[in-house]
């Protein structure tokens, strides 16, 4: 007699509105960083948060992927903070101006 069994996998997560901003916490978990390097992120100038204590900080939605790309840009390039900084300034200008053109 032969018994098969199935594997279940359950993943659990909280489902996040792009309006809603995030803490320090949330976006170190979610980005899985420590949050001493959101901290050097903040430091950078490359995220803004609200707020004016590190417990009180709130991040835009949108900070998960522009830390996502610091991680890509350090990871791949080898690219300290300041020039990933600079990186992302270049490439929100580069599309900025191409928005201009199309109009």
């Amino acid at each position: 007699m032969s018994v098969k069994y199935s594997i279940i996998r359950v993943h659990h997560g909280h489902i996040i509105d792009e309006q809603e901003r995030v803490t320090l916490m949330q976006l170190s978990r979610i980005c899985q960083l420590q949050p001493e390097h959101i901290i050097e992120m903040v430091d950078e100038g490359i995220l803004e948060p609200d707020g004016m204590r590190i417990h009180a900080w709130r991040f835009p939605f949108a900070s998960i992927e522009k830390v996502r790309k610091v991680v890509r840009l350090q990871r791949d390039l080898r690219i300290n903070l300041a020039g990933a900084a600079l990186t992302l300034h270049l490439l929100d200008r580069i599309a900025q101006l191409e928005a201009s053109i199309r109009r």
